[in-house]
């Protein structure tokens, strides 16, 4: 796979369980993961797709596109552009159905607190701009724009293990401020497979329409 993608690093990560007691319930998760460094520039692609079901009716169905380029000004400022396009075809919301398409983009710039060979901490502000389209009747479209809070933290750790982690805090007047974390803790089975525990949580996202959740799963990897 390294010739095929040369420069680029990533990772083929998936999660599946099925699950027959008192209900029938399947779920899984793909992911790609693509990844390439310059001297001072970042840039990460990410393809997920979750799908879940409980006797054989759909209670997830989400396709989630990432993007990152993180540019280094110096040893200390950088800046970064952060796209991402999230399509839900089995969400509910109040009890009525909602599939919607959100677009978020986010530009920020940060201060990196402490940058160690085996950890790194960074802070930050951005301005987000959410775009929704939404299925259910009527159907709108809804833009907004709200500036945010991020911090985020790499730890290396013994016997091939790592720690990556994202929080983000979007303070918003008259309405409960929204926020998120994504935690991952990796291990290094082999050259080219690893194993992973990830931990997400959304609550009140700013446009309104993206649902809350809180997810945890162990994904198998294939790095190339």
């Amino acid at each position: 796979m390294r010739n095929v993608f040369g420069p680029w690093k990533g990772r083929f990560s998936f999660a599946t369980e099925v699950v027959t007691d008192l209900a029938e319930r399947e779920n899984n998760a793909y992911e790609v993961l693509l990844r390439r460094k310059w001297t001072r520039d970042e840039v990460q692609l990410t393809t997920r797709y979750d799908y879940a079901e409980t006797n054989e009716v759909v209670t997830t169905d989400l396709v989630k596109v990432s993007g990152q380029w993180r540019r280094d000004f110096n040893k200390v400022f950088f800046g970064q552009y952060r796209p991402t396009g999230e399509w839900n075809r089995a969400s509910r919301l109040r009890g009525m159905p909602n599939d919607y398409i959100l677009l978020q983009q986010e530009l920020g710039f940060g201060y990196q607190v402490l940058v160690l060979p085996s950890r790194k901490l960074r802070l930050g502000v951005s301005q987000n701009r959410f775009d929704t389209w939404n299925s259910a009747l009527p159907e709108r479209h809804a833009s907004r724009a709200v500036q945010s809070l991020f911090e985020e933290a790499e730890i290396s750790l013994p016997w091939r293990m790592s720690i990556s982690q994202r929080g983000v805090w979007y303070p918003v007047s008259n309405q409960t401020d929204g926020w998120e974390n994504r935690f991952d803790l990796n291990k290094k089975l082999t050259e080219t497979l690893s194993a992973s525990l990830r931990h997400e949580i959304r609550r009140n996202n700013p446009d309104g329409s993206a649902i809350d959740y809180t997810r945890l799963k162990l994904m198998v990897g294939l790095d190339f």
